[in-house]
């Protein structure tokens, strides 16, 4: 009896060793090939807090107001001036300029010089707007535009048988309104620059005359004038 026991102990001890291994196999988990994960994209995309490509509208904007320097030409001769400008949108331009020019007659020649009384000066001050048109049709590059200007012509005569320079001291001037109506157009795309040329066409009447030779005096000083400019953004 006890014998049986014994054999039926062992084999019972047998029995759940086996069942204890069969239960830890179940238990482990199944090696697999590994699924390969999809990473995620980590590249950052920057957006420029200004575009990095302006326009000239844009850069109008950044810098409205502009001066400059200007040369000009006509059948009197040559003269110069300066100017002052401030851009109100793309389209219109407020202008303030002064020329400094010559005036002779429409008779006179080298020949004769020994007929000449006065120089004569003209002092164009001039407040203008110049309207930009054709802006959707053409580049930024090419900007034309009109312009009408009016204010105050200082004419001034200087007697000819004196120095050019002492005979100021003997300057007589005249104040009398003017205007101008032209066209032109500014070139280029540089934002701290401003390249361009006009047209012009000055209406300056003056009540009276002025004595030029001893043949000839000036009663208009109006004329037509190209212009060239060359001027500071700010």
């Amino acid at each position: 009896m006890k014998v049986a026991l014994k054999k039926i102990s062992g084999l019972g001890l047998s029995v759940a060793i086996v069942f204890a291994f069969a239960v830890t196999v179940q238990a482990q988990t199944p090696i697999s090939p590994r699924t390969p994960s999809t990473a995620t994209d980590t590249a950052m995309i920057f957006q420029p807090s200004h575009p990095l490509i302006q326009n000239a509208n844009e850069l109008a904007k950044e810098n409205p107001n502009t001066w400059g320097l200007d040369a000009s030409f006509s059948d009197y001769g040559f003269g110069g001036g300066a100017f002052l400008g401030h851009s109100f949108s793309p389209d219109i331009t407020g202008m303030l300029s002064l020329d400094f020019g010559t005036a002779e007659g429409s008779r006179e020649f080298d020949l004769l010089e020994v007929n000449k009384i006065n120089r004569i000066f003209v002092i164009p001050i001039m407040a203008s707007l110049q309207y930009r048109v054709f802006r959707d049709a053409l580049s930024d590059n090419l900007r034309p535009y009109v312009a009408v200007g009016a204010g105050p012509v200082i004419a001034m005569t200087t007697p000819y048988a004196d120095d050019f320079f002492s005979a100021f001291g003997s300057a007589k001037a005249k104040v009398v309104p003017g205007g101008y109506i032209g066209l032109g157009a500014n070139f280029g795309m540089d934002p701290k620059t401003n390249f361009g040329a006009s047209l012009r066409y000055f209406i300056i009447p003056y009540p009276g005359a002025i004595q030029s030779t001893t043949t000839e005096s000036l009663t208009n000083l109006s004329g037509l004038f190209l212009t060239v400019s060359y001027g500071f953004n700010f």
